[in-house]
């Protein structure tokens, strides 16, 4: 059984409009199907690694509403802790995505609203006993706190044998100061294009010169697979795993990285590690949601 994960950062609710094409703009269309689903980048990346078997918490902010407690019965089902979580009163907003999926080839487009509910503080955090995990896994968002809440995971990782990594996703500046805190750094198609490193192997190289000494530089590329970098390893690589049809890509990177990091706990090689996280990817497109994965469970 790999060790217990912490994974950091937004839960939001999606309301998931599954269409037969995607609408024109002032056109009106029934959806296909329609459903709420739990989302945020950490928030999934919870789901996923309780379907892959390991134990895990989510810590952010989240109001108490309708919305607060349709995402606690949903976490619970995955038997996902939600102990460490700063609930703020009703006056604030929970963050809500509109998704709009496209059925002939499962693209994703979302509107994102967060309009009030303050970020993650460094004081909320270091509330929480670390000790307990093996892996603490912060979503990169910006926000001076993160900087606080990252220090504090790496000087407790520098004491107790504990793996810190951090998801480097928007084109947003601010972003790439958070890779000097992690041992374990992924880097999204996007933020890389933001740096202007174009293709996989230039984000590779552009990323080494803003980590620390052995780090592992982690940067998938959607269905150009994925590659990864540590100094005493060198670049490896892994293909995608495309399914016989693609029908959701919500939530695909972040399957990508739970099933890394999954995978890493297990003392894999990096090459098994990103390879095995392109083979979850890979299938959870195939299916609506996240469960497809759990049908999935000899993925290898």
């Amino acid at each position: 059984m790999p060790g217990r994960v912490l994974c950091v950062g937004l839960c939001c609710i999606d309301i998931v409009q599954i269409c037969k094409e995607f609408p024109g703009e002032d056109s009106d269309q029934r959806s296909i199907e329609c459903q709420w689903r739990r989302g945020g980048n950490a928030s999934n990346n919870c789901t996923v690694l309780s379907l892959l078997g390991a134990e895990c918490s989510f810590f952010g902010n989240v109001p108490d509403n309708l919305f607060w407690k349709f995402a606690k019965e949903n976490f619970d089902f995955y038997n996902i802790d939600t102990s460490h979580c700063v609930i703020y009163d009703g006056s604030y907003e929970f963050p809500l995505s509109t998704v709009i999926v496209n059925s002939q080839n499962g693209s994703r487009t979302i509107i994102h609203s967060n309009k009030n509910l303050p970020d993650v503080r460094a004081d909320d955090f270091s509330k929480v006993d670390l000790s307990q995990f093996s892996w603490i896994h912060i979503e990169g968002r910006k926000s001076e706190e993160l900087h606080k809440i990252l220090k504090i995971a790496q000087n407790h990782a520098s004491c107790i044998e504990t793996t810190v990594s951090v998801e480097l996703e928007k084109k947003r500046d601010g972003l790439l100061e958070l890779a000097q805190y992690a041992s374990v750094i992924f880097i999204s198609k996007d933020f890389a294009a933001h740096h202007g490193w174009l293709d996989m192997c230039a984000a590779i190289e552009g990323m080494k010169q803003h980590v620390q000494k052995g780090a592992t530089i982690i940067c998938p590329w959607g269905d150009l697979g994925a590659v990864a970098y540590r100094s005493d390893v060198g670049l490896v690589r892994s293909p995608s795993y495309p399914p016989p049809e693609v029908v959701d890509t919500l939530g695909a990177g972040d399957t990508f990285i739970a099933a890394t990091i999954f995978s890493l706990l297990k003392n894999t090689s990096l090459q098994q590690a990103i390879d095995f996280g392109c083979r979850t990817a890979g299938a959870k497109v195939g299916g609506k949601g996240f469960d497809v994965i759990k049908d999935k469970q000899n993925i290898s």
